[in-house]
């Protein structure tokens, strides 16, 4: 048996045991979308399993696909179909964006730095 490098981990449940064979998630999530939980892990149903458990421990605050898929250890793909599934459960919900939300327009951006340079 060849050695493996060191830093490969084997998975022993498939991705696709994980989405329930799955490709595609019900809503648009990108790496740099926001999640954020609406219930504890402890106040979930029990009908919800160990992933959505683990995804929903982890969006205590506000956290981004890319980083709770590195903090689980799974492809955000893979996240993307389950985060999905808990945003239609009603589990978790995704934060808006600055320009969604109404942040500032480009011409009170472009006032501000032109007073910051005539400092």
């Amino acid at each position: 048996m060849p050695d493996a490098p060191d830093d490969y981990v084997d998975h022993p449940i498939r991705s696709y045991v994980r989405t329930g064979g799955r490709v595609r998630p019900t809503h648009r999530l990108t790496p740099a979308t926001l999640l954020v939980g609406h219930t504890s892990p402890s106040a979930t149903p029990a009908s919800v399993g160990r992933q959505e458990r683990e995804v929903l421990s982890q969006c205590l605050g506000v956290i981004s696909m890319a980083e709770m898929a590195v903090h689980l250890g799974q492809p955000v793909s893979v996240l993307a179909v389950i985060a999905s599934d808990m945003i239609d459960a009603g589990l978790i919900g995704v934060r808006p964006d600055s320009d969604a939300a109404g942040g500032p327009s480009r011409e009170t951006l472009q006032k501000v730095l032109h007073a910051l340079n005539h400092l």
